[in-house]
């Protein structure tokens, strides 16, 4: 069984341009982190990494970031990316990434995926997505 390491807000829409379409995600917010910190009381900074992964070739075409949240284990990032693709044969891998500080190394939190064939992308959709234990903690 997969552990949930806590969940993750994010909104999606899809919008027609001129020159094609254009996916939007937002990253809102994280809850419910189970995260064991060093100590109890340790507030981690947290950011977000996001792929945008090609069904296909398993390739990663894009690749986006957060800003670090500092000092919060309910982190609310409100950031927005736009990628100028057609999210068909596409889905996203969502990251919770610790930042260690200075001399700690990185710590993969969690991580979620949203195929995004399976959404209806024609109107701005919100949803919580479970971030859950990686099985390969490599990143």
């Amino acid at each position: 069984k997969t552990q949930v390491m806590g969940e993750i807000k994010i909104a999606l829409k899809k919008e027609m341009k001129t020159d094609g379409e254009q996916l939007i995600v937002e990253i809102l917010q994280c809850r419910n982190i189970t995260y064991k910190f060093k100590s109890p009381d340790h507030l981690p900074d947290l950011y977000v990494k996001l792929y945008v992964v090609n069904v296909s070739t398993q390739k990663r075409v894009i690749k986006k970031k957060t800003r670090v949240c500092r000092h919060d284990r309910e982190p609310s990032f409100n950031e927005t990316f736009r990628f100028s693709l057609s999210p068909a044969g596409h889905f996203l891998q969502i990251l919770l990434v610790s930042n260690g500080g200075k001399f700690m190394k990185k710590t993969l939190i969690g991580e979620a995926y949203i195929w995004l064939d399976k959404v209806d992308l024609r109107k701005r959709i919100v949803n919580w997505h479970k971030l859950l234990v990686s099985s390969t903690q490599t990143h």
